[in-house]
């Protein structure tokens, strides 16, 4: 699909949707994840958010989405996208939240 076609029938929601994706899963992660796996591969002992700035943002969104004890933030997680998707999936069981 041309991107003129895109931009004239995507939905605002949809657009915001990936928005809010791209910001927590930056664009290229992949491939520094495959780059800092062969720099292992050669030695390198650094942490993978001191290498790259994409790994950075994804630990600072992993953390924030975390509450004091390592567990799941249930708030931030029935405000999020996927959990909207959850509830109105068809032919699942019924979420009592």
């Amino acid at each position: 699909m041309p991107v003129y076609k895109m931009a004239a029938e995507m939905p605002y929601e949809e657009f915001v949707t990936w928005f809010n994706y791209f910001q927590q899963r930056p664009i290229g992660w992949r491939e520094d994840e495959r780059a800092f796996k062969l720099m292992q591969a050669q030695g390198v002992k650094e942490k993978p958010e001191n290498v790259f700035s994409s790994f950075a943002t994804m630990k600072a969104n992993e953390t924030e989405s975390m509450s004091q004890d390592g567990t799941l933030n249930h708030s931030k997680f029935k405000n999020s996208g996927i959990f909207a998707k959850i509830l109105s999936a068809r032919g699942g069981e019924k979420l009592d939240y």
